[in-house]
């Protein structure tokens, strides 16, 4: 109870618009970041969920894909092994230099292997420099000499019956250094009581084609070698961004630092058959936090959205509460004071409003009379403002279409009947022109064959204005049902008037325009409007084109052709619109390109 009392106390010592925004607060802004975070925690877990899971996908991806590649290596091994032809060519005794060089040239064993394994980029045969009788390479065949003898692969090697994978440094074309993982194979020759070193290298474009992915960071080592494949080319050569005690078979992924960029990471090894080696694979997401802290700024963008737009709300009805509990505040205290100039209304349709009609009630009452002539006064008004839109009414109805077509028929008759056939004619072109006019202002669509008509009509007028001045051709595809296919109204008309009033007016004979319509494929309609007038040199031509899709003054050329480009752009697209080409004393010819809408195929 003294809980209760205490709220009400505080509610009761506060202004409306203050009660309003602790309510906000209480009611809105603490649920709202509440839910907020408890939707982002979840939110992020499962992002993150998601990212490690991919990640340890490509991880698992690596590693079959190495694991492939170190089984065909191992293959090439056995098979090296197994040559018999190799076997009997190394523990041959050979007279001189020359018998060996042939001997080695006659063997293509590695050409085949080399050929046929793709994950192959190298192979080199180490042999005992006795039998190479040299110290140059020969057809893969290398010979052990001192600085070969005294390399860390070779001591290795020579310790061991067994096989090991090896990273090294090779120098490339133009100096370029490359880190390249290698596969060591002793290879024993019982026959001379000896053995070769295979030294097979795994192609790096290859592993490249395989496991390359632009969304991912890929580092791959051998026991603590350096890199020797890595997305990111320049960093081969460098340690193993990670311990490499954390990394085992076991797949572990998680959130790391890696190259002092925290990102997911999955780490994971692969041992080799036959041999003791691991290899070490790291994979990280390289844009997985930037998109996970993308989702929290847009997260927190909404949340202060979703508040800010709630607090102008509140804010706004607090003040417009708060406004109208001072009007019916202020109307009471002049009407306890004998002044009865209140206002007349409230806003809103709640107790509030109630309480002040029965105020203005009250009110009115008191001042029938005067109430009495302010109603007189305004259904005077009234009545004056009916009055008024009558009049109007009847001016529109003076100018409706109908009587114009009527009178012009009229006017039609009558010269028809006194024998003034060219007046009877223009009236009926003018009639039919202004009915096709009016009947598409509001309209979105006709058919290709009314425009036509339109066009021929307008035409018409034009050869009854100037008679030989002027002259028309019409091309259409014999393809085109006309009739079947749906354009913009008065879309082609003013190109044409464009050509005629532009391109012709000031020819004084000998005016022509021709019009084509074709289709190009299925699904464009082409309008070509040609004029053989004064056309327009280059620089004139480049103010035109420029301001197709650039509104000019209406006295300024082309503002018809901007208007016909703006409206094919907003209904048709981009891609769609007019094309310009002219040269001075040889014409104009505008071209229109829209899609080609049949009527017939949407109804089907």
């Amino acid at each position: 109870m003294k809980e209760k009392k205490k709220q009400t106390n505080y509610f009761s010592k506060h202004n409306v618009g203050t009660q309003l925004r602790v309510l906000y607060i209480v009611a809105i802004i603490i649920p709202i970041v509440l839910i907020g975070s408890i939707v982002y925690i979840f939110s992020y877990q499962k992002l993150t969920e998601n990212y490690e899971h991919l990640t340890a996908m490509k991880a698992r991806q690596i590693q079959s894909v190495l694991m492939t590649t170190t089984l065909y290596m191992e293959n090439v091994y056995d098979k090296v092994t197994q040559d018999e032809e190799l076997q009997e060519l190394l523990a041959s005794q050979y007279e001189d230099t020359y018998h060996v060089q042939h001997a080695l040239m006659g063997y293509d064993g590695f050409t085949q292997i080399l050929r046929n394994t793709a994950s192959l980029t190298g192979l080199q045969l180490y042999v005992n420099e006795d039998f190479l009788k040299q110290e140059k390479e020969i057809n893969y065949f290398t010979p052990i000499t001192d600085s070969v003898k005294a390399t860390d692969w070779y001591r290795q090697a020579s310790a061991t019956r067994g096989n090991f994978w090896k990273s090294s440094l090779r120098v490339g074309k133009y100096g370029v250094l490359y880190w390249e993982l290698n596969y060591y194979c002793r290879i024993p020759i019982p026959k001379a009581s000896s053995y070769a070193i295979l030294v097979l290298t795994v192609s790096n474009d290859h592993l490249r084609s395989l496991i390359q992915r632009d969304e991912y960071d890929v580092y791959i080592s051998v026991n603590s070698d350096p890199v020797f494949f890595s997305s990111d080319r320049s960093y081969s050569g460098n340690s193993l961004p990670v311990d490499l005690s954390d990394v085992s078979v076991r797949l572990a992924t998680g959130e790391r630092t890696i190259n002092s960029e925290h990102t997911i990471a999955a780490t994971t090894a692969l041992v080799p058959y036959n041999t003791d080696d691991q290899i070490n694979i790291l994979v990280t997401a390289r844009d997985a936090m930037y998109y996970i802290h993308r989702l929290a700024l847009v997260f927190i963008l909404i949340l202060c959205f979703t508040v800010a737009i709630s607090a102008l709300i509140i804010f706004l009805y607090a003040r417009y509460f708060s406004a109208r509990i001072q009007t019916l505040r202020l109307a009471m205290h002049k009407v306890s004071h004998n002044d009865y100039e209140i206002v007349h209304s409230m806003q809103g349709d709640d107790e509030l409003t109630a309480t002040f009609t029965d105020l203005t009630t009250m009110v009115t009452k008191l001042k029938e009379t005067e109430a009495k002539i302010y109603e007189a006064k305004i259904k005077e008004q009234e009545l004056h403002n009916q009055q008024q839109q009558m009049e109007l009414k009847l001016l529109a109805n003076q100018i409706n279409p109908h009587f114009l077509y009527n009178t012009l028929e009229t006017i039609r008759m009558k010269a028809f009947a006194e024998g003034n056939r060219d007046v009877a004619t223009a009236i009926k072109l003018l009639g039919k022109s202004m009915r096709y006019v009016l009947n598409n202002t509001k309209t979105t669509a006709t058919t290709l064959d009314k425009e036509i008509d339109y066009i021929r009509t307008y035409l018409s007028i034009q050869q009854i204005r100037f008679d030989s001045r002027l002259g028309y051709t019409i091309r259409i595809d014999d393809n085109l049902q006309l009739s079947n296919y749906q354009v913009l109204p008065l879309l082609i008309q003013p190109i044409v008037e464009n050509a005629f009033s532009h391109g012709l007016r000031d020819a004084e004979y000998d005016g022509h325009i021709i019009i084509k319509i074709s289709r190009s494929g299925n699904d464009t309609l082409i309008t070509d409007v040609f004029d053989n007038g004064v056309g327009m040199d280059q620089k004139q031509l480049n103010h035109v084109i420029e301001h197709l899709d650039i509104p000019q003054l209406e006295s300024d050329h082309g503002v018809g052709l901007y208007n016909i480009n703006n409206r094919v752009h907003l209904f048709y697209g981009a891609e769609y619109g007019l094309a310009i080409k002219s040269r001075p004393g040889m014409g104009t010819l505008v071209t229109l390109t829209i899609p080609l809408i049949n009527l017939r195929e949407e109804e089907e």
